[in-house]
């Protein structure tokens, strides 16, 4: 009968991704395990001090309940106290990643189970945030993160803060629906809900509207004729030019010659009838 080994390996996952984790406090050695998934992180195949008693882990309240697929990265952090009595000389949590999707088997683990392709991981070391390497471990959590970057000594007494941030590539596949962090063994996991910005809508092309008709303008009002202003009939200047044109020395000389002949004829004439009178 396999349906009841996979539903026990369905309960069992998830505790399996809170175990693998504990934060990256438990001692972890290399073992054959590995040889079913990835080349192990350097900070999994390192053995950590075991003291008697493991740092306490605090959770960082704020985070945000939601993640947007190919959106902003999501900030998340934890408080490491360690009350042990005893120094840790090289310590760090290590999330680990899981879908819950991937225990229902009815679900195509393929598209469900989280790829590290499409995550990406990162950590604040030293002022800037730094990218950690994500690799598949045995079963569908990623809890083989490479926290190396970020590891450093942890004195009796001491409490370090842990900043992360997760985000999620556009290629992850709509049928993952959200995704747990893991931070630590007796924290509760931090569920972010995959949130998918709507596809753009292509807008639909545009006709061009009808251009109005330009404006007729209106008929002129019929105004009336300004009445003709009567102007002078330019015939009198010009003769009068014309008769001012050239020389008067002709005229005076025709008028002279006009009145000498008048004269010279009335003479003649009262000669003739003088002698007229004499003959009678």
């Amino acid at each position: 009968m396999r349906t009841p080994v996979i539903n026990r390996f369905a309960k069992i996952v998830p505790l399996v991704a809170v175990a693998a984790l504990t934060a990256g406090l438990t001692v972890l050695p290399a073992s054959t395990a590995w040889a079913c998934g990835d080349e192990p992180a350097p900070a999994a195949t390192e053995a950590w001090e075991h003291h008697a008693t493991e740092p306490v882990t605090t959770i960082i309240p704020g985070t945000p309940d939601r993640i947007t697929v190919g959106g902003p990265k999501v900030e998340f952090g934890l408080k490491l106290s360690n009350g042990t009595g005893e120094d840790y000389r090289s310590i760090a949590p290590r999330p680990a990643l899981w879908n819950p999707q991937s225990g229902d088997v009815s679900n195509d683990l393929r598209k469900v189970n989280l790829r590290p392709e499409d995550i990406t991981v990162e950590m604040m070391v030293d002022g800037g945030w730094k990218s950690l390497p994500l690799r598949h471990s045995c079963d569908p959590v990623l809890n083989n993160i490479d926290v190396t970057a970020g590891r450093g000594p942890l004195a009796a007494g001491q409490t370090k803060r842990f900043l992360f941030r997760l985000g999620l590539k556009s290629s992850t596949p709509v049928e993952q629906k959200s995704v747990e962090v893991h931070l630590g063994e007796g924290t509760e996991p931090l569920t972010l809900t995959m949130v998918r910005p709507p596809a753009p809508k292509t807008p639909a092309p545009k006709t061009p509207a009808a251009q109005a008709p330009a404006a007729v303008p209106a008929a002129a009002k019929d105004v009336p004729a300004a009445a003709p202003t009567p102007s002078v009939s330019p015939t009198a200047a010009a003769t009068t030019e014309l008769a001012e044109t050239g020389s008067t020395t002709p005229n005076t000389f025709l008028l002279a010659s006009a009145a000498a002949m008048v004269a010279l004829g009335t003479g003649v004439l009262l000669m003739v009838r003088r002698t007229r009178r004499t003959r009678g």
